[in-house]
Parts: structure tokens; C-alpha cells; sequence
């Protein structure tokens, strides 16, 4: 393996690990709200059954009672309820997606992933489908398995620059620090790449930009590190890349609306309506319209806790599904000591709120 690569990998392990001086810790939280799954009795099950005995073919009607069953933890009752529904509605991706949740909590994950595969079996052409698919797999655990999926969609010839995203973010995670770079760049000088595309692009590409310069400087290398940091202001990012917090929220469910919150240690609430905090915090790119990315920024943490919250605002009409996706949380931006941390989450119905992580910041800076 060439050095500067063997370094650059090191580097990027390196980065997992907490520097000694670090004011920052995180204690992950929920991925579900608290006490999700006990909202729900049996006579409102008995209500849920009927209106699917009423209508067979209401989708609604399908989606509340499998979901019912399941946050009453039926999940038995739950896999039984969407097998009858995937019988009379075989193309529906919620069904198809439901099922594999439900084959997930039961621990049978053979079975879960032959349910997940069926998304992009059913619609091979589908962006979005591959994307359920790779989402569902990024939150398992197998990286491996989403960038396959993902790049198998790309060359079926899928221009979706969502899913050009997918794939350059899980090649990032995965060390492929060259493909992903040029990925990036590829969607961020596409002039077709709308900008609730190309912006968290360029966040994603500024991280990279920010290992390579690492690097860079580790080795000497001062005009490729200093060609790095130009590049790097050139994107003009809000919020900067140096920061003790920065928080990222994304969301797979299309034509709806999650909501970042952040408490800080003086209990103010930074989001979509009160974008900047006392101590310097701030919130950029609030996106109603599906998928993200929303992002927080506090470029100097005050001493205390910071709580971080995920709150399903509102949905489309024709949106059956959950609202998931992901926290992505980097301490110490920028910085030797950087961490990172990917925490997965769920929103069952609006208005729920789900707390996923808090984070303790020592002493004055």
C-alpha cells in the first residue's frame, strides 16, 4: 500500500479515538422516543382490526394496525398482520420495508435481509427503493452490503443524485477516501445537483479535504496542505470546519419534515424557529420538504450539557412510513481529538420527539 495512503488510513483510525484533552463526551441516548411502544391498548388494536376488516385495500388502515402491533410489542401479531397485507398489495415498499423490521426485532436476520432485498427486486429502477434498501442496511451495521447496493444502482444507470450522495458517503465510511472525494466533487459540479444535494456534498468533501491536510502536514507535504485549506474555504460552508460541536440530521422518508433540536446548557432551544443560541450556536438548512440534511454548529461549547432531540414535525398526505434516519455528531471538528458518532433513530407518528444523545462539556475555554 503506498505510504501517503497507509498514513492517511492511520489517520482517519486514529480520529476514533479520544485526545487526551478533549472537553467533550457523548453518552448516546434513544433511537426510539420513550415509551413509543406502550401508546397503544387493546381496544384501540380491536378498533385498528376492524377498519382493515372494513377496507382491506386501505393502505392507512394496513400501515396503523402492523405498526400498532408493533409498538404494543405483538410482533408476532405484527408479522402475521403484514404478510396479510403484502398478499393483497404486493408492490407497496412500506409493506415490504415493514416486514423487514419486523423479521429484524425478531433476531432473523436472513430473513430480514430477503424481505429488505425484495424493495429493489420489486422496482429495480426505483432510486428511492435502492436508497430504502441502503438505508436499512447502513443501520444494521453492514456498510459493506449498502455500498454494493448502492453501486449496483448507479450502474443501472440511475442519475439520482441522492443516491450518488448515498454512495459517496458510505465509500467515505467504509476508507475509500479517493472515491469518495472524487464522488463528491462529481455531485457538486454537476450544474443538475440541487442544492439540498450539493450542500451536505460539500460538508462531506470539507471532512475529507480537512484528513487529507492532516496528512498532509503529518508528512511535510506543506503546499498539498495548503492547496487542502484553500479548497476547503472555497466551498464556503456555514458554520466552518473547526468547531467543538456539529451536529448533522438526516432522514430517508421523502415529502416530510424532521426537525433538529439542541438544547444548550442554559436551556435555550436552538431550531427552526430560533435558529442561533446565547454561546454562538447556530442552525443552517432547514429542509421541510424531505431527506435532509439539516446541521448545528457551536464553535465554542460552554461548560455543561448539550441535548440533542429529533422531532417528527409533520408529514405528506401519502406518507405511510416512519420517519428514520440518522444523527451524525463530530466533536472536536477539525481537530487531532475529532470523534464521530452515527446514531440511528425512529419517529413513529408526528409531533414525537426522541433524544439521542447528550453530550458534557467541561470547564471554560
Amino acid at each position: 500500500m503506498h505510504a501517503t495512503k497507509v498514513a492517511l488510513v492511520s489517520l482517519l483510525l486514529a480520529s476514533t479515538a479520544w485526545g487526551a484533552d478533549s472537553r467533550l463526551t457523548l453518552a448516546p441516548a434513544e433511537k426510539e422516543p420513550a415509551g413509543s411502544r406502550a401508546e397503544i391498548n387493546d381496544a384501540e388494536l380491536v378498533t385498528l382490526r376492524a377498519a382493515v376488516q372494513k377496507d382491506p385495500k386501505d393502505r392507512a388502515a394496513r400501515f396503523a394496525l402492523v405498526r400498532g402491533l408493533q409498538r404494543a410489542n405483538k410482533i408476532d401479531e405484527a408479522l402475521s398482520a403484514a404478510k396479510d397485507w403484502r398478499a393483497v398489495d404486493a408492490y407497496n415498499l412500506v409493506v415490504v420495508r415493514l416486514l423487514g423490521d419486523l423479521y429484524a426485532e425478531k433476531g432473523e436476520r436472513a430473513k430480514a435481509r430477503r424481505a429488505y432485498s425484495a424493495v429493489v427486486e420489486l422496482l429495480p429502477k426505483d432510486a428511492s427503493a435502492h436508497r430504502a434498501l441502503a438505508s436499512v442496511l447502513k443501520q444494521s451495521g453492514d456498510m459493506k452490503a449498502a455500498y454494493d447496493r448502492l453501486l449496483a444502482a448507479g450502474e443501472n444507470g440511475s442519475k439520482d443524485r441522492r443516491l450518488a450522495f448515498e454512495l459517496a458517503d458510505v465509500a467515505a465510511r467504509l476508507g475509500k477516501i479517493e472515491e469518495a472525494r472524487t464522488r463528491f466533487e462529481a455531485i457538486i459540479d454537476d450544474p443538475e445537483t440541487s442544492e439540498s444535494v450539493r450542500y451536505p456534498a460539500k460538508q462531506r468533501l470539507a471532512q475529507i479535504y480537512q484528513q487529507l491536510e492532516r496528512t498532509a502536514k503529518a508528512e511535510g507535504k506543506s503546499t498539498d496542505a495548503e492547496n487542502l485549506a484553500k479548497s476547503i474555504g472555497e466551498l464556503k460552508l456555514k458554520g466552518g470546519t473547526e468547531n467543538d460541536i456539529k451536529v448533522y440530521l438526516t432522514w430517508d422518508t421523502d415529502h416530510s419534515d424532521v426537525d433538529l433540536w439542541v438544547t444548550n446548557p442554559a436551556g435555550e432551544k436552538v431550531f427552526y424557529s430560533h435558529k442561533n443560541g446565547k454561546f454562538g450556536e447556530a442552525l443552517f438548512d432547514d429542509v421541510t420538504t424531505g431527506y435532509g440534511p439539516e446541521s448545528f454548529t457551536a464553535p465554542k461549547a460552554a461548560a455543561g450539557e448539550y441535548v440533542v432531540q429529533v422531532n417528527y414535525f409533520g408529514r405528506g398526505r401519502s406518507n405511510f412510513s416512519e420517519a428514520r434516519g440518522e444523527v451524525v455528531i463530530v466533536l472536536d471538528e477539525g481537530k487531532p481529538a475529532e470523534k464521530k458518532f452515527v446514531l440511528p433513530y425512529r419517529l413513529f407518528d408526528e409531533k414525537q420527539t426522541v433524544t439521542v444523545a447528550r453530550i458534557q462539556v467541561k470547564g471554560a475555554k
